[in-house]
């Protein structure tokens, strides 16, 4: 179906059901109450949207709808699709409160999203993506997030509240011979709502513990009538911290986050349909307070006393840690983690009608801006003031694809794309008046070098990567019988990135000191931050393709097999590295290049009141760009690791067994690991070890074993001014098995496993005009990490989620 059609069908229907936000609490509670106040009004027809299409031969009523997936270019059935894609549409996403890009993981078991913050965000797919301890602008993702068409160049792009949904779909394997930017582990696809000709309007809002506030608006409809709509989207959410700061009272882990989007769509005539968009978002919080769990006091392989460990440090100037007490979620710190984030752009979508074809254009333009500010002691004096990374980032690009139409034998899609992106960081590290008693053993110096070593040392470091991308590509399947396809894909790739670092440092003066002693206090900054720069280039080109047999049983199961080639482009190292001498570092990575292996199973059974899905998957991904340290100076790098394997299994199962009962789960198993990584760090509790071979251990950010399930029952329940009614009640479970978050798998960064589940129970009108909910999320109030570590204080800390929380939501949409 062309963007042409979908909007016909949209305007012929009545409209599409959707949710709402805004930039002002106060206006969009009245807003909000001042739609359910118009019941006098017509409620719209609620139309199909595009994850939520009844399926043609769903007869029943309790049968379940086909859910219609975008994965190779046009709308298609996922039960009759080829490849492992997990599609939500908006009415699940409304329904499981899953509002942002780290809610989905808790949908789609092979999907892991780790943020400490949005500049530190990692999105794996299968195991494979970005390492969760890499966060350097000199790399690119692995895993693509798409919004409306626009890949999204850094992951902190991706981590804002996802308003006005149509629909989300999270493909798996490499995605490079259908669209975009080569993405060599899977993508995320987000898609909104399109303007649509019939008026339109709707509105939420929820209150809950801590202080939370939520609400979305929207309104759609004509500007000219049959020739140009209008969509105006706007989503405010504001919720007080759940940790405290004992040393001021404050409370941290708030969050507030804003954001508004405008489209238009134009349909000057039959053939040409174009879609313009403009957005704009921010995010304001102070958080990434970590809470104190452990201590590392003994190497494990040695049994010796932890050096200058943290108590000793505490004690040098005068800190008295807290407990170690995770669930009373209290810090103590003298500065405010906080961050300030906006992001935005604009895009262009235009679809050309031929015969039998269909020509897209994809333009966009995307900026990010990046401000935090860090304490890095995580004590209540100034040992370090300040150590925060800025970034400003921007990116352009276009694509332009033609898609056959129409039945025909061969069915294809070609295109080319363009991508520019550049990064600019400013990266700031500042120690106060206490630094060197903090972060110094005595045994580094007297306490004369350590003092004009440390204390209010600052140094900067300006770095600036520069991307640019082309490639063209093309896929097509042939349809040898009924039953029987063979899809095959080509993608060319020219990839360059050209970067520089430059690093000042400034501190006291040390012309006084001796001569020994001012260079005893120059090895000291050394250790730390010098004045230092370099500049370095990489590009390189790639072939890579993909091949998938399908066959459609008689009782309708489909069977596929798939070999996809990926490919990830090189990196550069733009930090405090070495580039010359005996501890030189290439600031060069390699590229990386993915074998991936699929078979799988599409079942539909009982007159479709049951789906079920399994996959098999193997993956080997070849130099896998991952972090070093050089331990002669500590100093931390990106470098490659060899190989790593990814394998497992998948199950996907929907279910409605009875009228008004939907049930869906998800399973995954996934063996991830590295096979071939001799010359790794070790963990920080190995003493005597120069390097440790990781071959054969797991990835870090990675469970064994993953699942997610729920249900929804509903049931007529009267009527209320000539309104049928409906009450409801649902259920959300997640798991995830223990896995490690540092990439030599420190037994002192394992987060155990946790089960989260998520409660609802509402009455709503059955024709969509409005709905109550009460709701919960954690209801057993589980305490769980997001991340978790070992200091070289010898400190163990972690990020820890969410507690429970609980709250009511109202809806209106007319």
């Amino acid at each position: 179906m062309s963007l042409q059609e979908y909007i016909d069908r949209q305007s012929n229907t009545g409209g599409m059901s959707t949710h709402v936000g805004s930039a002002s609490r106060r206006l969009l509670l009245a807003a909000s109450c001042l739609a359910l106040t118009l019941g006098a009004g017509q409620a719209l027809a609620e139309a199909p949207t595009a994850t939520t299409i009844a399926a043609e031969t769903a007869e029943a009523s309790t049968g379940l709808e086909a859910v219609v997936v975008t994965a190779r270019r046009r709308d298609e059935d996922a039960q009759t699709v080829p490849i492992a894609v997990s599609a939500f549409g908006a009415a699940q996403l409304e329904a499981t409160r899953t509002y942002n890009v780290r809610d989905l993981q808790q949908l789609s078991p092979s999907l892991s999203v780790s943020v400490t913050n949005p500049r530190n965000t990692s999105i794996n797919i299968r195991g494979l993506g970005n390492n969760v301890s890499v966060y350097n602008d000199g790399l690119q993702a692995a895993v693509g997030v798409y919004l409306d068409q626009i890949y999204l160049g850094r992951p902190g792009q991706a981590v804002f509240d996802l308003a006005d949904i149509d629909s989300i779909q999270v493909l798996r394997g490499p995605q490079g011979t259908l669209f975009g930017k080569n993405t060599s582990a899977g993508a995320l696809v987000v898609s909104t709502k399109i303007p649509t000709f019939t008026p339109e309007y709707a509105g939420d809002v929820s209150v809950g513990n801590f202080g939370y506030v939520q609400a979305h608006a929207v309104a759609s409809g004509p500007l000219i009538a049959d020739k140009l709509a209008f969509r105006v989207a706007l989503a405010d959410t504001q919720r007080d911290g759940y940790m405290t700061n004992v040393h001021d009272g404050s409370r941290t882990q708030d969050y507030h986050d804003f954001g508004g989007r405008l489209q238009l769509l134009a349909k000057p005539n039959e053939r040409l349909t174009a879609r313009l968009s403009v957005d704009y978002g921010q995010q304001i919080s102070n958080t990434s307070a970590t809470v104190l769990t452990g201590l590392l006091t003994n190497y494990a392989d040695s049994g010796a006393a932890y050096p200058n460990g943290y108590y000793a440090r505490a004690a040098r100037i005068g800190f008295t840690p807290l407990a170690i007490d995770p669930g009373a979620r209290k810090v103590s710190t003298d500065t405010k983690n906080s961050y300030f984030e906006t992001h935005g752009g604009a895009s262009a979508i235009v679809d050309y009608a031929l015969p039998s074809a269909t020509i897209t254009s994809v333009t966009g333009w995307r900026a990010w801006h990046w401000r935090p500010h860090n304490d890095a002691d995580g004590t209540t004096l100034p040992a370090a003031i300040d150590f925060h990374q800025d970034n400003d980032q921007q990116q352009w690009s276009q694509e332009l694809r033609i898609r056959s139409e129409g039945d025909r034998t061969v069915d294809y899609v070609a295109g080319g794309y363009l991508f520019w992106q550049k990064v600019k960081a400013l990266a700031v590290n500042q120690y106060g008046s206490y630094g060197a008693d903090w972060f110094l053993a005595p045994a580094a110096g007297s306490a004369t070098v350590r003092a004009a070593a440390l204390n209010n040392y600052r140094f900067e470091s300006r770095s600036s990567p520069l991307t640019k991308s082309a490639a063209v590509f093309a896929q097509a399947t042939w349809h040898v019988t009924d039953r029987f396809d063979v899809t095959g894909g080509l993608r060319y790739t020219d990839e360059s990135m050209t970067g520089y670092f430059r690093q000042t440092a400034k501190g006291s003066d040390i012309s006084a000191l001796s001569a020994a002693d001012q260079a005893a206090v120059r090895a000291l900054r050394a250790r730390f931050g010098a004045a230092n720069s370099f500049s370095a280039k990489t590009s390189g080109d790639s072939l890579t393709g993909s091949l998938n047999l399908a066959y459609t049983f008689d009782d309708g199961v489909l069977a596929y097999a798939s070999y996809a080639r990926g490919y990830k482009a090189g990196g550069l190292n733009l930090s405090n590295i070495n580039t010359a001498g005996a501890n030189a570092v290439d600031p060069v990575i390699a590229p990386e290049t993915i074998d991936s292996y699929e078979a799988g199973l599409k079942s539909i059974w009982f007159d479709r009141r049951l789906t079920a899905n399994l996959a098999l998957f193997w993956t080997n991904d070849d130099q896998y760009q991952t972090t070093q340290v050089n331990l002669i100076n500590n100093a931390s790098f990106l470098t490659n690791a060899g190989s790593v394997r990814s394998r497992g299994v998948e199950l996907d199962l929907r279910a409605a067994p009875a009228e008004g009962l939907t049930l869906y789960g998800s399973a995954t198993y996934d063996d991830a690991s590295y096979t071939r990584y001799r010359q790794a760090a070790c963990p920080i509790e190995i003493q005597l070890t120069t390097y440790c071979d990781l071959t054969g251990r797991r990835l870090p950010g990675v469970s064994l074993w993953a699942a997610s399930g729920g249900g929804e029952y509903r049931r007529p329940a009267g009527a209320w001014k000539d309104k049928a009614l409906e009450a409801y009640g649902g259920f959300d479970v997640n798991y995830r098995s223990a896995y490690y978050t540092t990439a030599a798998d420190s037994e002192y960064s394992k987060i155990p496993g946790y089960a989260l589940v998520n409660l609802r129970l509402g009455i709503t009108a059955e024709d969509g005009s409005w709905d109550l909910q009460v709701w919960g999320r954690n209801v057993f109030d589980k305490l769980y990490y997001l991340s978790l570590a070992a200091a070289n204080t010898g400190a163990v800390s972690g990020t820890l989620g969410d507690p429970r929380t609980f709250g009511l939501t109202l809806r209106a949409r007319y």
